[in-house]
């Protein structure tokens, strides 16, 4: 279907919108348009009462994170902005009335990992790959992961993989409840597919109210908006500096801690 989006396709099956992030060159990564289109996607879907069930998809990699090349120039007050943008979006899609499932196949890393965090459900095939590896950047998890993980996999996980900046495999993502279920990659579309039709033809008012009920925590809010200010803050560390620069230089980072 064609939207006149550059970064992202929507495309229309009875009940149940797909989202596909559409620049697989570049391994989906996010920037300020990309993030935008899928704000005015996620409306447009949204308002279609035919749909009941989308589902978020990125092909052979769901979404590699933040583009590491625009992270290196931006300041703290440009950080906060673009945090705060990925922070709405992602907001807007766990609080939406539609449940959402992220089909996720090869990498979704930083940004990647926390928009899956914020669908409701989430199928990963057999290739994918997940994790905030933003502390090897010299950077925090900036769209929500800091809380959002550790509602799903506990505290002391995600404490573990945020600060080691550990990668886990569709396996060990299924273990520790970070995805729902592995399904093969040739088969992960068709099984989500599959599951969103089935939420399709369940009450469109009931499941609106249990997906409500099921996220309300009144306190989620403010630690999310602490999340941008520290995000933010990390962009005036030496640290950062270093992290990007080695990141870029493909070499090991050297912290200094300031």
């Amino acid at each position: 279907m064609n939207t006149g989006n550059e970064h992202i396709k929507i495309e229309k099956k009875k009940e149940v919108g797909i989202i596909m992030l559409n620049r697989p060159s570049a391994l989906n990564v996010l920037e300020i348009k990309t993030l935008q289109e899928l704000g005015s996607s996620l409306t447009e879907l949204e308002k279609d009462e035919q749909i009941r069930a989308i589902i978020i998809t990125g092909g052979k990699n769901f979404c590699a994170g933040a583009n590491i090349k625009i992270m290196k120039e931006i300041n703290l007050k440009e950080a906060e902005a673009f945090s705060r943008l990925g922070h709405g979006v992602y907001n807007q899609m766990e609080t939406m009335r539609k449940p959402v499932i992220a089909a996720v196949a090869g990498y979704a890393l930083g940004g990647g990992c926390e928009l899956a965090l914020a669908c409701d459900i989430r199928i990963a095939g057999e290739s994918a790959k997940l994790g905030q590896p933003e502390v090897n950047l010299g950077l925090i998890p900036g769209f929500g992961g800091t809380q959002r993980l550790s509602k799903l996999v506990g505290v002391g996980k995600a404490k573990e993989m945020i600060f080691t900046g550990e990668i886990i495999d569709a396996k060990e993502a299924e273990s520790i409840g970070l995805v729902n279920r592995v399904e093969k990659d040739e088969e992960l579309m068709a099984k989500a597919e599959e599951m969103a039709m089935t939420i399709a033809q369940k009450a469109p008012v009931a499941v609106k109210m249990a997906k409500k009920l099921i996220n309300e925590n009144q306190e989620m809010e403010e630690r999310l908006n602490k999340e941008i200010t520290l995000f933010a803050q990390c962009f005036t560390t030496q640290d950062r500096v270093e992290g990007i620069n080695a990141f870029l230089e493909k070499r090991k980072p050297k912290f200094k801690g300031t």
